[in-house]
């Protein structure tokens, strides 16, 4: 047994087919090893365009056949096949369940050359005035050793006629070894078919035996035999020749229960492939196409199951998040170096409109291979895992955000008393000291507007206590931050701060300005605080790549440890003497919000970096 997919050119001719699955009895009957994967025309250049076309209408209008043929590309083989369609109308694979009958074949030959032998010493008995069945005698013990050299049920009848020429009955002349076992302790020979077969009758066979003789025309025909417990198939051929009627009966029950018991293996594998809640996908690695797909994955943004059959996998890439492109790629190879057993998994995000993406979760695993070094196909089974990670990600986020609205809530009211008094004491300052000591007061609007700015930033804290979600718009990044540097100016100018700023406007990015203001704000004050009094420098860039803004601060700082780097965003990790450690960590869970990466690099006494790749959305 083999399954075949037809492959056609152009104009829709069959040009060759691909064997797909074949089983082991496969090699035993055509003698033919490691043919999965290649097509008919690499095994056998000068393969028949007659069988072709018929493979081909069975593909194209789903009829079964069943035939028998002789094989020149096979040392003259015979061969009894019957193929059928599966799949859905547009499927091109057919299987093909054949037997090599080159035994029977060849022993019908025998028969017919003993035949004509036998006629021909009828013709010369004939002019001894000898009967017919003097002549078949005096041949039985030849006919006999053709007979018993087959493993099919053989009888030769003579036709019993009425008076008025019609076929009345028919008698048994020969029989072979596989028949006489199937009569068991009856010997049919010398005696009529009527007698000895009793459900000949019902079931239609002698009416098919006597137009057999009638018109000449060979009888092929399946028979279901259920009597008296005995539940088989049989095929039934039956030949004329002059006045005898040659037939052979086969067992085909065990083939035909392996077909029925293909097609309802096929039948549960396409249900369970139709009500599969994963996309499987199986991709051929020697065209390099999507072979095979059960459903669409997103048919709203075309990637529907009709576009993504049949092309290249990497049209597709297109759709992949530009920072998971390198990763599938990563996945492909895997598969490719994986044992039959392995399972990879990887989770990727594919684009939908404008920049929203969803999570999808990508299993793969060998479908099919050529040997131990060569992969023909893999299989994937992907699924949308985007509502999966939103709850993962809520449930995280709800946990941390109790914990930090409960510290910012407690750092809040713990700091209004103070900045009140420092409020206050400021005013106090500012009566009564002479108001042309310029220094002071400017130290003092200093100290009026970063008492102010703190305290605008205890309501925020506060309102941070109850979150909500960053609603992020098309934004300049270069202007947010300009604003950012403009907010921190004092304690630019108190630290003694040199600010290099090289990026041009605008730098558009998807943003939620105010909280992307906060997360920068945060990293200029921490570079203020890292360099040293008056000889601090702080450089801003920004640059363009093909799908990102790279937004770098470095300063001129102090300088961290490998293993500082490694905590710096964790949650109440701080290196300062008097910092909680919420800074940085907010900084992280907001511009995860933004769909950026930030990254950091530093050495003691040289200096931080910090990088923030924000995903460009120059379009509108």
């Amino acid at each position: 047994m083999s399954i075949i997919e037809m492959i056609y050119d152009s104009e829709g001719n069959p040009v060759y087919y691909l064997f797909l699955q074949t089983n082991p009895a496969f090699e035993n009957h055509i003698n033919l090893k490691n043919v999965q994967g290649k097509t008919i025309q690499e095994i056998i250049p000068y393969y028949g365009r007659k069988r072709l076309q018929t493979y081909r209408k069975i593909a194209i209008h789903g009829e079964s056949v069943w035939f028998e043929f002789q094989s020149e590309e096979f040392n003259n083989f015979w061969f009894d096949l019957y193929a059928f369609k599966i799949g859905n109308n547009t499927s091109r694979q057919v299987t093909v369940i054949f037997r090599n009958i080159t035994e029977r074949k060849r022993a019908e030959e025998e028969l017919i050359k003993t035949k004509k032998e036998l006629e021909k010493a009828k013709k010369l008995l004939e002019k001894q005035a000898v009967k017919d069945q003097k002549n078949l005698l005096d041949s039985r013990e030849l006919l006999q050793t053709v007979f018993d050299t087959t493993s099919q049920a053989i009888a030769v009848f003579k036709v019993i006629y009425n008076a008025n020429r019609t076929i009345k009955d028919f008698r048994f002349l020969m029989i072979n070894k596989v028949l006489r076992e199937m009569y068991k302790d009856v010997n049919p020979v010398g005696r009529t078919y009527l007698v000895i077969t009793r459900y000949g009758v019902i079931m239609g066979i002698f009416d098919a035996l006597k137009k057999v003789m009638e018109t000449g025309v060979p009888l092929d025909k399946e028979f279901f035999y259920d009597k008296e417990g005995y539940h088989h198939w049989f095929r039934f051929t039956a030949r004329s020749h002059g006045n005898l009627l040659i037939t052979a009966i086969e067992d085909i029950s065990e083939r035909k229960a392996e077909a029925q018991e293909l097609q309802e293996t096929i039948r549960f594998k396409q249900q369970l492939v139709r009500t599969s809640p994963e996309t499987i996908i199986i991709i051929n690695l020697n065209t390099f196409t999507v072979r095979y797909i059960n459903k669409d994955i997103l048919p709203k943004e075309g990637l529907t199951k009709e576009r993504i059959q049949g092309i290249n996998p990497s049209k597709v890439i297109s759709f992949i998040h530009p920072w998971d492109r390198e990763k599938l790629i990563n996945f492909h190879k895997a598969l490719l170096k994986s044992s039959d057993d392995d399972v990879h998994d990887i989770e990727i995000r594919v684009k939908l409109s404008g920049t929203y993406w969803e999570w999808f979760s990508v299993r793969g695993k060998i479908f099919h291979r050529r040997d131990s070094s060569w992969v023909n196909e893999y299989v994937l089974l992907a699924r949308n895992i985007t509502q999966q990670k939103k709850v993962q990600k809520d449930l995280i986020k709800a946990e941390k955000l109790s914990i930090q609205g409960e510290i910012a809530r407690t750092l809040a009211h713990e700091l209004r008393n103070p900045l009140a008094s420092i409020g206050m004491a400021t005013d106090l300052i500012r009566k009564k000291i002479d108001s042309k000591k310029e220094e002071i007061t400017n130290y003092l609007d200093i100290q009026s507007r970063s008492t102010k700015t703190i305290n605008d930033m205890v309501s925020g804290l506060l309102d941070s206590s109850n979150y909500s979600p960053s609603v992020l718009k098309r934004e300049d990044l270069a202007r947010i931050m300009d604003e950012a540097l403009s907010n921190t100016q004092d304690r630019i100018y108190l630290a003694g701060v040199k600010v290099v700023k090289k990026y041009r406007t605008p730098c558009f990015i998807q943003a939620d300005e105010q909280k992307l203001l906060i997360a920068i704000l945060n990293i200029i004050v921490n570079a203020c605080e890292a360099t040293p009094p008056g000889r601090g420098l702080l450089e801003v860039n920004i640059e363009k790549s093909t799908t990102d803004y790279v937004l770098n601060n470095k300063d001129n700082g102090h300088g961290l440890e490998p293993e500082q780097v490694d905590k710096l965003f964790d949650a109440f990790y701080t290196n300062k003497k008097t910092g909680v450690g919420i800074g940085l960590n907010s900084v992280k869970h907001i511009l995860k919000e933004h769909d950026a990466k930030i990254s950091v690099s530093s050495k003691l006494n040289e200096g931080t970096a910090f990088n923030i790749c924000f995903p460009r959305h120059d379009n509108v």
